[in-house]
């Protein structure tokens, strides 16, 4: 089983726990803690990743520095992926839980990437144009990478719309060589 689909199977097991609890609120609030705790502290990060550090000495080292921080379930939770040595695959069960809370709340996450800073008009007409294709709430972000030259490249989920200026010159050249190779044999 591929790594994002073993971190997929965590988070919905955590979600089920959390809803049929009826604490999904609380417990995400924990997962944005914990999150801030992965993403700031290094030392965290390499001590979850230590193989030399046997499972029943981070569960309760975890559960020691964490217990009056995270809820309950997350806790225990916790101490399931690190009994698993699953603690390399966290990052990855943090993103899984946050898509199925956008999920049952119809959010859907997008970027819209462009040569230069898009005009507020600009990102809201592909706002808009993204909320009626999906019927989804969306949240946009806006990149910046002068690399695509023009136009501008959208990201929602698998999808990717590429309308940038470097696509296009690509196809073009792709054609061009192609006729090329037509007329020379």
């Amino acid at each position: 089983m591929r790594a994002g689909t073993i971190a997929r199977v965590y988070a919905e097991t955590l979600f089920r726990s959390a809803d049929r609890h009826g604490e999904v609120e609380s417990v995400d609030e924990s997962v944005r803690g914990l999150s801030a705790v992965l993403r700031e502290s290094p030392e965290f990060r390499r001590f979850l990743a230590a193989p030399q550090i046997d499972a029943v000495h981070k569960q309760e080292l975890v559960a020691g520095a964490l217990r009056e921080r995270l809820h309950p379930l997350l806790l225990r939770f916790l101490e399931l992926v690190i009994g698993k040595h699953r603690e390399r695959l966290l990052d990855e069960i943090v993103a899984a839980w946050n898509e199925l809370l956008d999920a049952r709340a119809n959010r859907q996450a997008a970027t819209v990437t462009t040569a230069v800073a898009a005009d507020p008009e600009t990102v809201a007409r592909v706002h808009a144009a993204l909320e009626k294709a999906t019927g989804k709430t969306i949240s946009l972000e806006q990149r910046v990478d002068p690399a695509l030259l023009g136009g501008l490249v959208i990201r929602t989920g698998d999808t990717v719309i590429d309308g940038s200026l470097r696509s296009r010159l690509s196809t073009l050249r792709g054609k061009l060589r192609a006729a090329g190779r037509t007329h020379a044999g």
